[in-house]
């Protein structure tokens, strides 16, 4: 029986719960400064994070003899042994004696979640009087993730041959000039989430082709890591903390999801620049990634590391009460109770003039607003709540075995 690394479950429950507290900050980012760049921050990592995650656990579950790591040295070429350095942390593709089977079960299973939140959200939406557009085959909203998911399923089992044959060095190198290229191509945009399928295929590429086991056993012997990686988060937070106002464009090129062309009206170099800017804040979602995997402890955290294996149900759930809390005017009540003032009149607009008072009556406000949020995650945690998306992934099953027969 294999160990269960709790730190990828703790990491988890973070990200889940980051991904509530983005969803209750976007409507007031234009009304204060402080809510604009802890939104920004959370936006520069979170979904990458995720994106990784999901690639390091999938050859995990899609490989028949369940390798996690390197194979034994017998299965190895001398060339191969020699062509790899000492404990190193990839998996070796070439030695890795396992046939990847195509999960047609998670591949329909993703799609069904993504549909079903898709109606879901749409029919709450509806109810709230927001009148949304409704898209078929085309997904702007939260949705997206779990098309993407069901898509990279479906991709890498296509990718076998060549994932073999094939150094992880040199796919990634290509999953990186395909995101970087896909920007020039606006037509690509939300449509079957292709837009940002590509754009973060080279994240979740590099989880895949990482050994789970390794990267944990590195994190957690490393003398130097934590320290470094302590830096790293502190300096990710100052550059957000400290930036001007403008500075908050750039949660847009953390989206995936954007074309160099649309982001051309907020960034005059985004067309002549494009290709290495979308590189470099890949690495930089990536570096916060790796320093918050190495601040995470390997332990069991009780219903912290439960809610880490539920984030997908919280996924499904969360949105629709962000929307009521948007309603309800949650924050700003806040703030007036924590002896800040708000503007109605002026709410939206630019500058953050619609909230007043101290900053620290402003952070009192948003201390609340998040443990709010925390509430909301471990509440949308609790075994009742994993339906529906635990029966669309048995339908997803069941549809993949009347496929096969």
């Amino acid at each position: 029986m294999k160990h269960r690394i709790y730190r990828y479950d703790n990491l988890k429950a973070l990200l889940i719960l980051l991904v509530v507290i983005g969803h209750m900050t976007t409507d007031y980012v234009s009304d204060s400064h402080m809510v604009r760049w802890i939104t920004l921050w959370i936006y520069t990592f979170h979904m990458p994070a995720f994106i990784f995650i999901s690639g390091l656990v999938h050859r995990r579950y899609t490989c028949d003899k369940n390798i996690t790591g390197i194979a034994d040295a017998a299965a190895v070429s001398p060339a191969r042994m020699h062509s790899r350095p000492p404990g190193s942390l990839w998996i070796d593709t070439g030695s890795a004696k396992c046939d990847t089977r195509l999960r047609s079960d998670k591949v329909l299973g993703f799609f069904f979640c993504a549909y079903g939140l898709k109606v879901f959200l749409q029919l709450t939406r509806t109810l709230m009087g927001q009148h949304p557009l409704w898209h078929w085959i085309a997904e702007p909203g939260i949705p997206w993730y779990l098309f993407v998911m069901a898509e990279y399923e479906l991709l890498f089992y296509l990718m076998r041959r060549i994932d073999g044959k094939t150094r992880p060095a040199v796919m990634i190198a290509g999953a990186l000039a395909l995101s970087a290229a896909v920007g020039y191509f606006p037509a690509i945009g939300d449509t079957l989430c292709l837009s940002r399928m590509i754009n973060f295929l080279p994240i979740y590429m590099i989880g895949y082709y990482l050994d789970m086991n390794k990267v944990n056993d590195f994190l957690s012997r490393s003398r130097y890591v934590r320290a470094i990686s302590a830096v790293i988060l502190a300096a990710s937070l100052a550059i957000c903390c400290m930036g001007r106002w403008g500075m908050y464009s750039w949660r847009k090129w953390f989206t995936g999801r954007r074309s160099y062309e649309f982001l051309s009206d907020y960034f005059s170099y985004a067309v002549r620049s494009g290709w290495w800017i979308r590189i470099a804040v890949w690495g930089f979602a990536l570096l916060i990634t790796f320093a918050l995997l190495a601040l995470i402890p390997d332990i069991d955290l009780g219903y912290i590391t439960v809610t880490g294996a539920k984030t997908l149900q919280v996924y499904f759930w969360h949105r629709p009460v962000c929307y009521m809390f948007r309603t309800l005017k949650i924050l700003s009540r806040l703030a007036v109770l924590t002896g800040g003032t708000y503007n109605e009149a002026v709410a939206g607009q630019i500058k953050g003039l619609a909230f007043g008072g101290s900053a620290l009556s402003m952070a009192a406000a948003l201390i609340i607003y998040f443990a709010i949020g925390a509430a909301m995650t471990a509440f949308f945690s609790l075994r009742i709540f994993e339906h529906p998306t635990s029966d669309l992934l048995t339908l997803g099953a069941k549809a993949a075995g009347i496929l096969r027969k």
